[in-house]
């Protein structure tokens, strides 16, 4: 594969910069996408029906988090096998992956489908917002077989050095999705299931689309597919780094969680700003995601390599980037807070608490940063 980087050689913040910037311009369209979602049903729902889907997004996101985050681990041990240069290994390891990324997702689907009526109620969701919040949930929930075969393809490719080809797929699923949003919510008045079902469909045609060109253009992918045979050594090794991942996706959501039951006591008004503050930090997060996973990537090389001293070269010069984005982001939202949260609502109550809140944790995105890389390695 041309497209790939090879993690072991040069510069560390130079090979980081460049891996992660397809992936944060993937990610970045990807919250585009979703910023669709709130957007579109925001300006021609209504404010309840945006703080309804607002009010599932700590617990979608969850979910979601524990199966990306879980391709991402997997993708570490192909990761340390490529880096050292043992294809057949690498091969096993991605079809030990897909089973593990599979079991994963259908436990989180079986949890959330099961769950979904309970934790609404158990985080006081209003009795005006419950039908709008339970059905998107389970919507969002029940595709969680799309975001898995979205990401699994996606994260083979990052480990084996290419994060450009992913990006191409990003962005098509993004323009997609907002295509399918308008047309599912607009013309065809589906409200809030037609903005979960344009994110899955979009999901599941962007997935065939990668998996058929993974399978195609990488030599690798089709030996994982001639020779697929379960590893039980590799299975529990790709299990003892992609479920800690996983969690590590997922717990920065649990937090929201939690938090979310104490918004919901404040009425629809509070929790539409919590909903547009929550997706400007998703939105932002996207940076520390980008690194941490080329630091993933990075480290899963360099390690298999035998290459142990460039990794915390590497983690120090992700540390410097981050830091200088977190500032810089932390003066856009002190600044222009209010223009920035007009554009989810016209509600001036919601807009109003949303700037509030988003120059509050904008403070803080330096420590989500230290967090997110130290884990990475």
């Amino acid at each position: 594969m041309e497209k790939a980087i090879d993690m072991t050689q040069g510069k560390p913040w130079k090979l980081l910069l460049r891996f992660s910037l397809p992936i944060l311009i993937g990610y970045l369209f990807q919250q585009v996408y979703t910023l669709a979602d709130r957007v579109i049903v925001g300006q021609f729902v209504g404010a309840d029906a945006f703080s309804a889907v607002g009010s599932t997004t700590a617990i979608t996101s969850m979910f979601m988090s524990m199966c990306m985050g879980a391709s991402n681990g997997a993708g570490v041990v192909v990761a340390q096998y490529h880096g050292a240069g043992d294809k057949k290994n690498t091969a096993a390891a991605i079809a030990n992956g897909v089973y593990i990324n599979l079991a994963v997702t259908a436990v989180m689907t079986v949890i959330a489908l099961f769950t979904t009526r309970p934790i609404l109620r158990l985080l006081n969701t209003p009795d005006s917002l419950m039908e709008d919040a339970a059905s998107y949930m389970l919507i969002y929930m029940g595709g969680l077989i799309a975001v898995t075969a979205y990401y699994v393809p996606f994260s083979i490719l990052q480990a084996l050095g290419d994060s450009k080809t992913p990006l191409i797929f990003l962005i098509f699923c993004s323009a997609l999705n907002i295509v399918l949003d308008i047309i599912f919510v607009v013309p065809l008045g589906m409200g809030v299931n037609g903005a979960a079902i344009a994110t899955v469909l979009a999901q599941l045609i962007a997935a065939a689309c990668c998996i058929t060109y993974t399978f195609r253009k990488v030599p690798v992918v089709r030996a994982a597919v001639k020779n697929a045979r379960p590893n039980k050594s590799l299975m529990v090794k790709t299990v003892k780094v992609s479920l800690p991942a996983g969690f590590q996706y997922s717990l920065v959501y649990l937090s929201s969680i939690v938090l979310q039951r104490v918004v919901n006591g404040f009425g629809s008004d509070v929790i539409g700003a919590f909903t547009a503050t929550t997706q400007m930090e998703i939105l932002v997060e996207q940076v520390y995601t980008s690194l941490g996973a080329a630091m993933m990537t990075y480290t899963g090389q360099n390690i298999g390599a035998g290459k142990v001293k460039r990794v915390s070269e590497g983690l120090q010069a992700a540390l410097v980037v981050s830091t200088i984005v977190s500032v810089a982001v932390a003066v856009v939202f002190w600044s222009f807070g209010h223009p920035i949260m007009s554009i989810f609502v016209n509600n001036d109550t919601m807009i109003s608490i949303a700037a509030t809140g988003i120059r509050i944790t904008s403070s803080f995105f330096i420590a989500l940063e230290l967090c997110r890389f130290c884990a990475s390695c």
